[in-house]
């Protein structure tokens, strides 16, 4: 946990500068900065949460019966091929 919260650092972008060196970033724009940097971090949290996800694919039979059924595990096969290339986890995967 960290000790910044976005209300702290609100309150510090929006208090007035007290600084007197023109080089430096002020207090306020140091807080604003830290602000957007939490932001950030909290949405890549939340982003990698939904890619740790599995991809749950329906069955397949290994020995189709028809036509029709031996298209469909093709296509969920071609899907599955798919998904792994693009780096996702697939149920059932060691």
């Amino acid at each position: 946990m960290t000790i910044l919260s976005s209300e702290r650092l609100h309150t510090l972008a929006t208090r007035p500068d007290d600084s007197e060196s023109a080089s430096l970033p002020s207090p306020a724009e140091w807080a604003a900065m830290a602000c957007e940097l939490l932001e950030a971090r909290q949405k890549i949290a939340a982003l990698e949460k939904q890619l740790m996800r599995p991809v749950t694919l329906p069955f397949t039979s290994a020995s189709p019966v028809c036509e029709i059924e031996a298209g469909y595990a093709a296509g969920v096969n071609d899907c599955k091929t798919a998904i792994r290339a693009a780096g996702f986890f697939i149920e059932g995967d060691d």
